[in-house]
C-alpha cells in the first residue's frame, strides 16, 4: 500500500506538472512579444531622434551658407564702396590740376595742339612754351596712371557700379586730347602694350588713330 501510495503521489505530481507546462509556454511567448515591442519602440525613437539630428544639421548648414552669402555680398559691397571712394579721390586730384592750371584745359578738353617751342623766336615765349609742354606731359602721365588703375580695378571686378560711365569717360578723354593720345602712343609698353585688352586697345586706339 505504501508503494502504491508513493506511486500515486508521483503520478499526480507528474500530471500536475504536465498541466502547468502549457501555461509556462504561453507566458514565455507573451514575454517575448513584449520584448520585441519594446525593441521596436526603442528603434523607432532612435530613428526619430536621428531624423531630428539630420534636420538640425541641415538647418545649421543652410544657416551657415546663408550667413556666408550675406557676408560675401557685404564684403563685396564694402570693397566696391572703398574702391569707388579711392577712384573718386584720384579723379578729384586730377580735376584740381585743371582748376589750378586753367591754361592746360584746352589741351585736354578741346583737342588743341600745344605750341611748338622750336617755332617761337622770343626766348621768354619759347621758355614759356617749353614749360607748358612739360606740365602738359606730366599731367597726361598722371591721367594715364589714373586710367590704368581704373582698368585694373574693373578687370578684377572689385567694383561694377558705374563701370560704363567710367569707360565712356576714358574714351572721351582720349578723343578730346591730342597730348593724352601722344603720351600713351609713345609709352604703350608701360601701360600694357597695344593689344586688344590694353589701355590703348580698349580705349585709345580709335580716338587716337590720327596721332598714332
Amino acid at each position: 500500500m505504501e508503494l502504491g501510495d508513493a506511486d500515486g503521489v508521483s503520478g499526480r505530481q507528474a500530471t500536475a506538472a504536465s498541466l502547468e507546462e502549457p501555461g509556462i509556454g504561453r507566458r514565455g511567448a507573451v514575454g517575448h512579444d513584449a520584448d520585441h515591442a519594446r525593441a521596436q519602440m526603442k528603434n523607432s525613437r532612435i530613428r526619430k531622434h536621428r531624423r531630428l539630428e539630420l534636420l538640425l544639421i541641415g538647418a545649421g548648414v543652410a544657416a551657415t551658407l546663408i550667413a556666408a552669402a550675406y557676408q560675401y555680398f557685404g564684403i563685396r559691397s564694402t570693397l566696391e564702396s572703398s574702391t569707388a571712394a579711392s577712384l573718386y579721390a584720384q579723379q578729384q586730384e586730377i580735376d584740381k590740376i585743371f582748376v589750378e592750371n586753367v591754361d592746360l584745359q584746352p589741351y585736354f578738353w578741346r583737342r588743341q595742339e600745344l605750341p611748338d617751342p622750336a617755332a617761337i623766336q622770343d626766348p621768354a615765349a619759347r621758355r614759356e612754351a617749353q614749360q607748358l609742354a612739360a606740365r602738359s606731359e606730366a599731367t597726361a602721365h598722371r591721367i594715364l596712371d589714373h586710367f590704368a588703375h581704373l582698368k585694373y580695378q574693373m578687370g578684377t571686378q572689385a567694383f561694377t557700379s558705374e563701370r560704363a560711365d567710367w569707360e565712356a569717360y576714358i574714351r572721351r578723354s582720349f578723343a578730346e586730347s591730342l597730348i593724352l593720345c601722344r603720351a600713351l602712343s609713345a609709352d604703350k609698353q608701360a601701360f600694357g602694350g597695344a593689344g586688344s585688352d590694353s589701355l590703348w586697345g580698349l580705349y585709345a586706339e580709335e580716338p587716337c588713330r590720327a596721332v598714332s
